[in-house]
């Protein structure tokens, strides 16, 4: 029987025959996962009446050096730098949203999909970022 790559059957499939855990994961296994996971919330962000757009996945060190130069961002360790977070723009009604609470379901549904998924939402200053751990 074949299996779409994208659906949960073949995430379970997969990972029963590697029969490894979260934390035997490898890098690319994870990224595997993690993208899996921004498909499920962008589907569910439109299938609820919001509209995203993309924004910031994979992150150089240089950029990232400058993000914390800038204070944009608070760490050298970021999971951008690993391809495990990405930012997304959030509109309502055809409008960007800079509250952070607008993305707060988002951030509840990706938290939903994952234990390891962590959503900016939370730390107050980041709503835009969801990444796996």
């Amino acid at each position: 029987m074949k299996i779409a790559w994208w659906t949960d059957e073949f995430i379970k499939l997969f990972f029963k025959k590697k029969k490894k855990i979260d934390k035997d994961m490898t890098l690319r296994e994870k990224q595997s996962v993690f993208l899996k996971n921004v498909a499920n919330l962008i589907l569910w962000a439109f299938d609820n009446g919001y509209e995203l757009t993309g924004g910031e996945l994979l992150r150089t060190k240089e950029q990232q050096e400058i993000y914390l130069n800038e204070g944009k961002s608070k760490t050298m360790n970021s999971q951008h730098l690993k391809k495990l977070a990405i930012d997304l723009n959030l509109f309502i009604d055809g409008k960007y949203q800079y509250d952070n609470e607008a993305y707060k379901p988002l951030a509840e549904y990706w938290k939903s999909l994952h234990p390891n998924n962590v959503a900016g939402y939370d730390w107050g200053w980041d709503s835009q970022h969801f990444e796996m751990k």
